[in-house]
């Protein structure tokens, strides 16, 4: 009797896991994370995304893609491995409504037009679906907590440096913390501005703890210029220009207030 109640329990839990699940045929879309040109900076071969984003691999994450990124960056470097629903505007569909309206010497007000594509896993086994809407389209609930998560209880960081015990045994990166500090003073020099807030965590009773980076006053080039350098600071013993880094896709994240201290404005 007990199996069978335990059977019933894992049908109806996986039941409403399909039940809720996203699908590129359904009409309303909620939870979507909205990626604008205006969040995306490149430099050299490392990008920053500056949009906090849910990597939760137990959920599908639904984005419309407005960046300009490629559908394939989107789902094979930044959401690798994962169920998703990508949503892209079809750019080639409008650029030749635009070469038609100038042939033409008019304007030609085009339907609105999405491509909605979706990866999902069964059995370990990816699955790819895709469909275009042009017309009347599904709803789309985007998810607005994200946007105002820095004026609840939380901060944004994009950066973070841990410091362990000052002694048994002493973390090796206390004896170069000085060139951490001299790092943070170069940038602000160079750039002429100040990195903004700065939050400590205890994290042990014998100096432990963990530095959470805002950059709130840096803009999006600023803060991706700020995160491949400070990659270098805890080389000593090597010349900067032979250290090389694979290609990086950097993302903020956050964490609750309590238990922080700002420890710098």
């Amino acid at each position: 009797m007990k199996i069978r109640k335990i059977i019933l329990i894992l049908s109806l839990l996986l039941t409403n896991n399909y039940a809720n699940a996203q699908s590129i045929n359904d009409s309303i879309f909620s939870n979507v994370l909205l990626i604008q040109k205006k969040d995306v900076v490149k430099n050299i071969d490392d990008y920053l995304i500056d949009v906090v984003i849910n990597f939760d691999l137990k959920k599908s994450s639904v984005i419309f893609n407005d960046s300009g990124l490629s559908k394939d960056f989107i789902t094979n470097r930044l959401f690798e491995h994962k169920s998703i629903i990508v949503i892209i505007p079809d750019w080639k569909f409008y650029e030749e409504i635009t070469e038609e309206a100038t042939r033409m010497g008019g304007c030609i007000e085009p339907a609105t037009t999405n491509i909605f594509y979706q990866r999902k896993y069964i059995e370990n086994e990816s699955k790819t679906d895709s469909i275009r809407i042009s017309g009347n389209q599904p709803k789309l609930v985007f998810n607005k907590s994200i946007k105002n998560v820095k004026f609840n209880d939380n901060i944004v960081f994009y950066h973070t440096e841990s410091f362990g015990s000052t002694c048994c045994p002493k973390d090796p990166k206390w004896k170069i913390k000085q060139r951490l500090d001299e790092f943070i003073t170069s940038f602000e020099r160079e750039n002429n501005i100040k990195l903004g807030d700065m939050y400590k965590k205890i994290t042990g009773k014998e100096g432990e703890h963990i530095l959470y980076f805002t950059l709130s006053n840096l803009n999006t080039k600023q803060k991706l210029l700020f995160l491949q350098e400070i990659r270098y600071w805890k080389y000593t013993d090597q010349k900067l220009k032979d250290i090389k880094f694979d290609p990086q896709i950097f993302t903020p994240n956050t964490i609750k207030k309590e238990s922080l201290k700002l420890i710098t404005e």
